[in-house]
């Protein structure tokens, strides 16, 4: 058999259009009505407009060969905006447009989802060992905590968003938005937690940080570290994304130098005597939410629990006790599980008087827009006595 020339390529593999019952999620979209919808509601998000992004989506939503395409965070965030309108406070409108720069359709992207990737795999200790190589981009792309800080911040894809995508009416909506974009990967401790207020420690400096507590700490304890990127906003700060708890020697790495974040997360991920696990950098997209640090999962189990206690107030909350070491962080919970879609619009269908008088003893304590809608719940019972 002869041999191939050194530089002759080797035989192009099949194209998998070519057996349709073999073919990807991915390429059945490039067919169907939903790929150029997908980016008509990228263009639409991307001007601002809420209203024709989910008129687009309700036109075509439905199913593909059973697969469900428009992501439910997404759909989750437009509800959000539309349903809570003026409510939606600026820095949500920030995150509104990270998640629209994550998405990185455009074709001058191509480079940084690829260098991203290959980042994040880094860190994890290569391919997983389980999965193809399309599966594996897939789940990175998706849920991998380091490959959205890479792509966003070390690579530029937020400021590229800015710069060529994003109209004028969405930057004008956001907080301080183009001072995101410089910001550093920061190490710190939590020291401790109010229920409107976190308190951070700089481990290397001892500066003392205060955020907004939209749940942020659930996932860690006083005295833990974490890694994230801390923006300021109107009247304050937060992270810019729900941070990633860490091994204390990776925040103080990161905290004396912050540039070399990955390189800390990889030597100290690698090592043969960490846990599988300790440093989650796998998370679901649906983590990444706009109004709240806290993963869905854990919302909708506290609520339960909290209703439940409610409901039979001589029973021991023995849920609500595992679910919470710090009572500071149930206003949190409470404030994320109110603005979700379907609550806002269970809500707005009516309130009992002894429900109203409930959520009337946590307005002080939960931020915004949870703070508004209780109120507003509270003047719409009044107006309708």
């Amino acid at each position: 058999m002869p041999k191939r020339k050194k530089h002759e390529r080797s035989p192009r593999p099949r194209n998998r259009f070519g057996d349709p019952r073999r073919r990807s999620f991915a390429e059945k979209v490039v067919d169907s009505p939903y790929w150029p919808a997908m980016f008509a509601v990228n263009e639409a998000e991307a001007r601002g407009d809420v209203k024709a992004a989910l008129g687009i989506i309700q036109r075509t939503t439905g199913q593909l060969d059973k697969e469900q395409f428009w992501h439910p965070s997404r759909l989750e965030r437009l509800d959000q905006m539309w349903l809570l309108g003026a409510l939606v406070p600026r820095w949500a409108h920030s995150r509104w447009l990270l998640a629209q720069a994550l998405q990185g359709t455009h074709p001058r992207n191509k480079w940084r989802m690829a260098k991203a990737i290959n980042r994040a795999l880094d860190v994890r200790g290569g391919p997983h060992p389980d999965r193809d190589r399309e599966d594996d981009r897939i789940q990175i792309l998706d849920r991998d905590w380091v490959y959205r800080q890479t792509f966003l911040y070390d690579l530029g894809g937020l400021e590229a968003f800015l710069r060529h995508d994003a109209s004028g009416d969405l930057i004008a909506g956001t907080d301080r938005i183009w001072e995101w974009v410089r910001a550093p990967m920061r190490g710190v401790r939590l020291l401790g937690r109010e229920p409107r207020h976190l308190l951070w420690e700089d481990p290397a400096t001892g500066e003392r940080l205060t955020t907004i507590n939209i749940g942020a700490g659930l996932l860690v304890d006083d005295g833990e570290c974490v890694i994230g990127r801390i923006v300021p906003i109107d009247g304050g700060s937060m992270f810019e994304t729900a941070p990633l708890r860490v091994p204390e020697e990776v925040a103080y790495a990161v905290a004396d130098e912050p540039e070399r974040w990955i390189d800390a997360l990889r030597d100290v991920s690698g090592r043969p005597d960490r846990e599988p696990g300790e440093i989650w950098t796998h998370r679901g997209l649906r983590d990444y939410a706009l109004l709240t640090d806290i993963p869905y999962g854990l919302v909708d189990l506290a609520m339960d629990a909290g209703l439940h206690a409610f409901r039979h107030p001589d029973e021991e909350a023995d849920d609500l006790d595992e679910l919470f070491d710090h009572p500071s962080d149930y206003p949190a919970c409470l404030a994320a599980w109110l603005v979700r879609p379907a609550t806002i619009r269970a809500l707005r269908g009516g309130v009992p008087l002894e429900g109203l008088a409930a959520l009337g003893g946590f307005a002080e304590f939960v931020h915004e827009p949870a703070t508004s809608l209780i109120r507003d719940l509270a003047d719409h019972h009044q107006e309708a006595a």
